[in-house]
């Protein structure tokens, strides 16, 4: 095992943050649909890269279809601690030992559930690469799932579950959550409770680790100073060696249910505010609509007209927005705000109010193109101005079933987008009963005769 070298630690860190201010401008250019590669290591693995030697740095991201959508009855959470296990111990090394050897070659590594997937991802200087991927192997083969570590880990997670418990965020996010997908999945806590936190054991995390990483449903990608073909072979370094087919339960899609509306008593300064609505699958062909929409909506921030409505004109709320949340089997468009109880009323009011507008005439033509510039300008700054945000694009496109043009063509979809089209998504979308989750110290006046 290498052993740590504490100048050296501080030297490839100095480095690491040095080269990720150069490294931007190069990463937007590098990321051009052009120059990203579709390959197959020799063992079969699919995997797309983008090639540049700009900065000796390597990035890999890699996720797992499944997550929390695939965590057992009664033990939601499963998902959340496996991958918080990942690097706490493996091939032979304790978590101490693991660790120091991340940090003695400059590894930056790290793992995360989502309700869809698994995702991890490494970032490591050129020079270590060989050896990250070998690490990373060793993690996905033959991981510790120490009991010591497991305790302390999930100890953990029922901490922040209790603490959520005195989050409004949290509990209102909960709260819409439910309502949205009772009886499914989606309607879980990705990071669980208490009660289902408790019963998970080590051999729930072995048997979970064993069904969700496979081959058969992973998707790679890599960015950086690496010949493609040498990340092919180092692809099958780190992932040969996982059972071809992953055993996962079959998630249905599912339509969010609105119309609903509760409202959550709590001691706070503050009244939040959360209103759901119907949203687009990435897949639908009026995504791109949808998008523009939205951003004239609430989602172009200090442009958009809930911002200038409830905040710039009125001064009721400190922030308001809205945004688009697309899942792998749902999806819907969110808004919200925080304000004082005494103005939350008024402030929800002119956010639905602003809706319905937008339902009945949708934006001004002025509005779209104003929307379009900036969304098209927009992207590389947002998307392409790391190698880490370049290497989880890359996953990104291929799980939503994306072209590897896709960010060459994006300006196409986005310009063939006509005023009509947004009109008429934003009366199908918008035109429901929205679900309206409210908490406070008190209820809306518009609360009080549903509860």
């Amino acid at each position: 095992m290498t052993r740590r070298n504490p100048l050296r630690i501080m030297l490839l860190r100095t480095l690491l943050a040095g080269l990720a201010g150069l490294a931007v401008l190069a990463a937007v250019v590098a990321a051009r649909a052009a120059d990203i590669r579709t390959m197959t290591s020799p063992s079969g693995i699919g995997f797309w890269i983008v090639e540049d030697y700009t900065v000796p740095i390597v990035t890999l991201s890699f996720e797992f279809d499944g997550g929390a959508n695939q965590d057992p009855a009664g033990k939601a959470g499963l998902s959340a601690v496996l991958a918080a296990m990942m690097d706490e111990g493996a091939d032979g090394m304790s978590t101490a030992e693991l660790k120091a050897e991340l940090e003695a070659r400059g590894i930056d590594m790290g793992f995360s559930s989502g309700r869809d997937a698994l995702s991890g991802g490494m970032q490591v200087l050129a020079g270590e690469v060989e050896g990250a991927f070998s690490l990373l192997a060793g993690i996905f083969a033959r991981p510790a799932f120490e009991e010591q570590s497991l305790e302390r880990i999930r100890a953990g997670f029922i901490q922040q579950a209790v603490r959520g418990k005195t989050s409004p965020a949290a509990i209102l996010g909960d709260a819409m959550r439910e309502g949205l997908f009772s009886g499914h999945p989606y309607g879980l806590s990705p990071r669980g409770d208490e009660r289902t936190l408790a019963r998970i054991t080590r051999r729930d995390i072995v048997e979970q680790h064993q069904r969700l990483l496979a081959r058969s449903n992973v998707t790679i990608g890599i960015v950086g100073a690496i010949a493609p073909e040498d990340a092919a072979r180092l692809v099958d370094v780190a992932f040969a060696g996982l059972p071809q087919t992953a055993v996962l339960d079959p998630v249905d899609d599912v339509v969010p249910v609105f119309g609903f509306r509760k409202h959550i008593e709590f001691d706070t300064p503050q009244t939040t505010v959360s209103v759901a609505l119907p949203g687009p699958r990435r897949a639908d062909p009026d995504f791109f609509a949808a998008y523009l929409m939205n951003h004239v909506l609430g989602g172009g921030s200090f442009s958009s007209r809930l911002y200038d409505e409830i905040r710039e004109k009125r001064g009721l709320v400190y922030s308001v927005g809205s945004d688009l949340a697309t899942l792998g089997h749902s999806a819907y468009l969110s808004a919200g705000f925080s304000t004082r109880p005494d103005q939350a009323g008024q402030a929800l009011d002119l956010l639905l109010a602003e809706i319905g507008r937008m339902a009945e005439e949708g934006p001004s033509a002025e509005e779209l193109e104003a929307a379009r510039k900036f969304v098209l300008g927009a992207y590389a700054i947002n998307n392409l101005d790391t190698s880490a945000k370049i290497a989880d694009g890359l996953v990104r496109l291929q799980t939503e079933g994306l072209p590897v043009d896709y960010i060459d063509r994006r300006g196409q979809y986005i310009n063939a987008v006509t005023l009509q089209d947004v009109r008429e998504v934003a009366s199908r979308l918008l035109s429901v009963p929205p679900a309206i989750v409210t908490i406070g110290p008190v209820p809306l006046k518009q609360d009080a005769s549903s509860n």
